[in-house]
């Protein structure tokens, strides 16, 4: 059985990223402020964005950079972001995210994977990310380094390139250069079949292993604007904005650059997260709609150096990357009276499938809400590999998430056997993630299913253990992971971490009365073994529970319990 979500769905327009964010822009539009850099006060109008974004596409152009190339763009979240991978998708080209976390050996796998002939990337990274252009028989010349005004940074390795000489680049004036009609806005469009021209790269682990360059197409990445739209629109709010997440995420990428440029919207951007700045910029710019990941989500929950500013533009939430807490959920929406929302997507649908929409107080904060316009998704049993039942009331067992729709990557690059794995012949994407689905098309994340815990035959979705304690008041954070039986059986049984609320007193909660309160609440097969308190359960930057790293914490606590070290926050 296929579902769809509620909303009707949209013409999507076959033109390129480019086409559809900045052509034919009207000269109140173009002078509109787009992009504000918080830590100066920069602006950067529509005008001057397109100007940035021919310029740096006729510079690579007239280097022989187009459709079949890459680029990696390895910046913080800045205006240079917009302009340098819209200038690459302009050429033709795909620009490739780089996280600006990454190692130099990381952007090494990530330059071999794409094929990649120059990087973008800020000043303050140049001389250690030179070694992965050595790497690849590449030199400081196909660096080309951003520099940002706030920030004091080395000089640029001998030989690479200053991007203010792409932003106002002067091609040849005699007229035998394509890149003087790209600069001027005369040049055709590159883009001439908007559904197979891959407009970027980003990375993922996707099926496991050495994470691969996804495909996304100028089609993936408009669709998946034009699909997100009509979820916000309803609130008729001229969204301000203020991001801090990282471009490279294509969470990030899709949801909050490209939307706010589609929209017009005001995009203040932050190179780097800090509470009392991210709130300054909330307050300065009477911020209405605010990205966030669960971590964040958190902070302005719980965090008091929130009552000191003034947050009461806010109008919308969106959290996303990993699930947020239904108890962080209800303590954001109530403390900064706004609408929290949650979603999903993967770097493979562009991201975004489903989101929860606004206006719905029945929809619980830890669902991921009904699918866009335009997503097919289905709920299969991971055994029988058919859809599962779903009942009239309440949800369905678990299954795995598939969609469909035009959102869907083209594949893996260059890797058509790791494309065939998770697109099916029905054009389905098998999402890996564990769900639950309710009559109304409502979906609930409860696991991978390559995490599944198998106990006796049963399937045992860690997360949905998680989330249960979690519901315990005194109970900040859980993980639960698997662990084999010696018998041989293949059988594992459930463990878990907690970490207490601030406010708990040590030994006011015992593990043996946690332990009870899931077994009241959950079916004797999916019974923890063992409840062992810590100090904090690690999570990413993103939130993302760091699930391979639990037995070893779990074991260093009960050794530390052992020797009477008490349990510190860390």
């Amino acid at each position: 059985m296929a579902f769809r979500g509620p909303l009707p769905d949209v013409d999507i327009p076959q033109v390129s990223l480019y086409a559809y964010l900045f052509a034919g822009l009207s000269d109140e539009v173009a002078d509109r402020v787009a992009v504000v850099r918080a830590s100066t006060g920069e602006e950067f109008s529509y005008r001057r964005l397109r100007h940035d974004i021919d310029h740096v596409a006729a510079w690579l152009t007239d280097r022989g950079i187009g459709a079949g190339d890459a680029v990696l763009v390895m910046l913080p979240t800045c205006p240079e972001y917009v302009t340098a991978f819209h200038g690459v998708a302009r050429a033709g080209a795909a620009a490739s995210p780089v996280n600006a976390a990454y190692t130099a050996w990381e952007v090494t796998h990530q330059l071999r994977a794409t094929g990649a002939q120059y990087v973008v990337l800020a000043a303050s990274m140049a001389h250690t990310i030179l070694p992965a252009l050595q790497e690849v028989g590449l030199g400081a010349d196909r660096l080309i380094v951003v520099r940002d005004p706030a920030v004091d940074a080395p000089c640029a390795p001998a030989g690479a390139i200053d991007y203010a000489d792409l932003t106002s680049y002067q091609p040849d004036q005699d007229g035998s250069s394509r890149g003087r009609d790209v600069a001027t806005g005369m040049a055709a469009d590159p883009v001439t079949d908007a559904a197979t021209h891959v407009a970027a790269l980003p990375m993922s682990s996707g099926i496991g292993g050495l994470a691969k360059p996804v495909m996304l197409t100028h089609r993936n990445l408009v669709a998946n604007i034009v699909q997100y739209n009509p979820v916000l629109a309803p609130l008729e709010i001229e969204h301000r904005l203020v991001a801090f997440l990282p471009f490279s995420h294509v969470y990030a990428l899709t949801d909050t650059m490209h939307y706010a440029l589609a929209n017009r919207f005001l995009l203040v951007t932050m190179a780097e997260f800090d509470a009392v700045g991210y709130l300054e910029a909330i307050a300065r710019y009477r911020a209405t709609l605010l990205y966030v990941v669960p971590p964040v989500a958190g902070l302005l929950a719980r965090h008091p150096v929130v009552d000191d500013y003034d947050v009461s533009s806010v109008e919308v939430i969106v959290s996303g990357a990993a699930p947020l807490d239904q108890k962080v959920g209800e303590r954001l929406a109530q403390r900064l009276g706004a609408q929290v929302l949650q979603g999903y997507g993967l770097t493979e649908t562009s991201p975004v499938t489903h989101v929860m929409l606004p206006n719905q107080p029945d929809v619980r904060f830890e669902t991921i809400g009904p699918a866009l316009p335009n997503v097919d998704f289905r709920v299969v049993d991971v055994k029988t590999g058919r859809d599962v039942e779903v009942p009239v009331e309440g949800e369905s067992e678990p299954g795995e998430l598939w969609c469909a729709g035009p959102n869907i990557m083209l594949g893996y690059h260059r890797d058509p056997e790791a494309t065939a794995q998770i697109i099916d012949a029905d054009g389905y994407l098998h999402t890996g993630d564990l769900v639950r689905v309710d009559a109304r098309g409502i979906v609930r994340i409860v696991g991978r299913t390559k995490e599944l815990i198998k106990n006796r035959g049963f399937q045992v979705p860690p997360a949905e253990l998680e989330a249960t304690l979690r519901t315990h008041p005194a109970v900040a954070d859980a993980g639960v992971y698997g662990v084999p039986l010696p018998n041989g059986s293949g059988d594992e049984v459930p463990h878990a971490v907690v970490q207490l609320a601030d406010d708990v007193p040590p030994g006011s909660v015992t593990p043996a009365e946690l332990a009870a309160y899931l077994a009241e609440r959950a079916a004797k097969f999916k019974h923890v073994r063992s409840v062992t308190v810590v100090a904090r359960v690690p999570r990413s930057p993103d939130g993302v529970l760091l699930r391979k790293a639990l037995p070893l914490l779990a074991a260093k606590a009960k050794a530390d319990a052992a020797a009477g070290v008490p349990v510190r926050a860390g």
